[in-house]
C-alpha cells in the first residue's frame, strides 16, 4: 500500500530542489538538474545514464525493464525561461512552500512534470510492479529556446540506441476547462507546427534630406499593416474534430449545433463568436482551428540621416496539422502583398498522435475513474513542445501531453505559465502523481 502522504512529501521535495537549480535557457545549466536526478534514482538501485551535447548541457536516462510490449518513455525538460525578479512576490529560484504552492519557474513549465515523472518511476521500482514493457525515464535539456540542439534531437542523434520509446508522455495538456457547467480534462494529441520567416523589403538607399519613392520601410509597412484583422482560412485537424464533437456530446443541443459548425469552413467564424465560452477559450479555439502569423519584431535603418535600403520583420507562424511551409507561404501573400520576399528561417512540422491508441484510451479511463463528471478531450496544442525534434526523427512515435492539474476558479493557474509569480499546488501535484503513476501501472503492468 502506498504512503500517499510520504509521496506529497517526497514528490514537493523534488520539485523544490528542481526549482532551487537555475536553468534559464540560454544558456541552460541542466547539467545540475540532470545530476541531482541522477542522484535520486542512483540511491534507488537503478543505473541511470548520463550525457551532455556539450558542458553544461546535460540529459539524464534511465529503464525499467519489462516485457515485449512497446516501450513507454516518460519525457520532461529541466531548462526554464527568464525571469524578471523584481515583478515576484517571491524569488523565482526559491521554491518556496507557501500556502499549499510550491513558488518559482518551472513550478508549472515543467519541472512539475517531472518531479511528478521522476516520483511515478521511483514508484513503480519500490512497487516491483510487473511490467509488460519497457519504461524509461527522461529528463532533458533545451526544450525552451526553441531549437532542441542539446536533448532529445541530439540523444537520437547522436546516442540513437538510448531512444527507444514508442509512445511517450510529456507536457501539454492535462489542465482542466469547463464549458458551461461541464469539466473536461486535455489530453494534447497535436500540435501546431512552427514557422519562423522574415519579410523584407528592399527599395533605394539615400540621404534622409532627400526623400524619394522607393523606401524599404515603406514598403514593410504596406506589407505588415495587411496583416492587421487577417482572417486565415480555417484548417480543421483531426484532434479539433474529435475535441469539438466530443464537447458537443455534452452541451445542449442548440449549444451542440454551434459547436459543430466551427467544424465548417463557411460557418466557422460565426460560430466561434457565438459560443458561451470565456475569450481565453475563444482565442485558444481560434488558434486551433488556423494557421497564425504573429508579427514579433521589425528592424529597419541604423542612422537617423540615412534612408535604408532594406527592412525586415520577424513572423511567429504556427500552422495547423495537415499544413506546410509553402501553404502557409501562400497564404500570407495575400495579406502581405508583392513587395515583399518571404524568407522562411525556421520550419518544424506540425504533428498529431492517435486518439484511438491504447494509451489515449488507459488515460481517459484513469481520469473517468477518479471523476465521472468529467471527459477526456484530445486537444491541440498552438504551441510547441519537445515533440517537434523527435517526430521528424521519429515519426512513428506516439506523444501525447497529460499532466492533469485542477484549476482553482479565479485562478487559473496555467496562464502563469512563462509569466510572473508562477507557482503550483502542493495538493494538485499529488493529483498529478497519482494519475500519472495508475496510467503508466495500467498501460505497463503485466498484471
Amino acid at each position: 500500500m502506498i504512503d500517499w502522504d510520504a509521496v506529497r512529501n517526497e514528490v514537493t521535495q523534488h520539485l523544490q530542489a528542481l526549482i532551487q537549480i537555475d536553468t534559464t535557457n540560454p544558456p541552460g545549466n541542466e547539467t545540475e538538474a540532470a545530476r541531482y536526478i541522477e542522484g535520486v534514482l542512483s540511491r534507488e538501485g537503478l543505473s541511470p545514464i548520463f550525457v551532455e551535447s556539450e558542458p553544461g548541457r546535460g540529459n539524464v536516462l534511465s529503464t525499467l525493464a519489462g516485457g515485449d510490449g512497446e516501450p513507454l518513455m516518460l519525457l520532461g525538460h529541466t531548462d526554464v525561461v527568464a525571469v524578471e525578479p523584481e515583478h515576484w512576490t517571491h524569488p523565482p529560484f526559491s521554491g518556496a512552500l507557501i500556502d499549499g504552492y510550491v513558488w518559482g519557474r518551472g513550478a508549472l513549465d515543467m519541472k512539475n512534470m517531472v518531479a511528478a515523472e521522476l516520483m511515478v518511476f521511483l514508484l513503480l521500482k519500490r512497487e516491483g510492479v510487473p511490467l509488460n514493457r519497457d519504461v524509461i525515464f527522461a529528463a532533458t535539456a533545451d526544450e525552451e529556446a526553441g531549437k532542441g540542439n542539446h536533448g532529445p534531437g541530439w540523444i537520437i542523434d547522436h546516442r540513437p540506441e538510448l531512444w527507444r520509446a514508442r509512445y511517450i508522455l510529456t507536457e501539454g495538456g492535462g489542465h482542466d476547462l469547463y464549458v458551461g457547467d461541464r469539466r473536461f480534462y486535455t489530453c494534447q494529441t497535436g500540435q501546431k507546427g512552427l514557422c519562423r520567416l522574415r519579410l523584407v523589403a528592399r527599395g533605394t538607399p539615400g540621404h534622409g534630406s532627400m526623400p524619394h519613392g522607393d523606401s524599404a520601410i515603406i514598403k514593410l509597412s504596406r506589407a505588415v499593416a495587411g496583416l492587421e484583422g487577417a482572417v486565415l482560412p480555417v484548417h480543421v485537424s483531426q484532434s479539433v474534430r474529435h475535441m469539438v464533437r466530443e464537447i458537443a456530446r455534452h452541451v445542449p443541443e442548440a449549444e451542440s449545433e454551434t459547436w459543430l459548425a466551427l467544424l465548417d469552413e463557411e460557418t466557422s467564424s460565426h460560430a466561434l463568436a457565438a459560443l458561451r465560452i470565456d475569450e481565453e477559450l475563444r482565442r485558444e479555439l481560434g488558434a486551433m482551428l488556423r494557421n497564425t502569423a504573429s508579427l514579433t519584431m521589425l528592424q529597419a535603418g541604423s542612422k537617423i540621416n540615412v534612408i535604408p535600403g532594406e527592412a525586415t520583420a520577424w513572423i511567429d507562424g504556427r500552422l495547423a496539422p495537415g499544413q506546410s511551409q509553402e501553404s502557409f507561404v501562400e497564404e500570407l501573400r495575400a495579406f502581405v502583398g508583392d513587395e515583399v520576399e518571404i524568407e522562411v528561417d525556421q520550419f518544424t512540422p506540425p504533428l498529431e498522435a492517435d486518439a484511438d491508441s491504447p494509451l489515449y484510451a488507459t488515460i481517459a479511463e484513469v481520469m473517468q475513474a477518479c471523476d465521472d463528471d468529467a471527459s477526456l478531450l484530445p486537444y491541440l496544442l498552438p504551441a510547441g513542445t519537445d515533440a517537434k525534434h523527435i517526430i521528424p526523427r521519429r515519426p512513428e512515435t506516439q506523444i501525447y501531453g497529460f499532466m492533469p492539474y485542477r484549476q482553482k476558479p479565479g485562478e487559473e493557474e496555467m496562464k502563469l505559465i512563462h509569466g510572473h509569480d508562477e507557482r503550483t499546488s502542493v495538493e494538485e501535484l499529488l493529483f498529478a502523481t497519482q494519475r500519472l503513476y495508475e496510467i503508466v501501472r495500467r498501460f505497463s503492468s503485466s498484471k
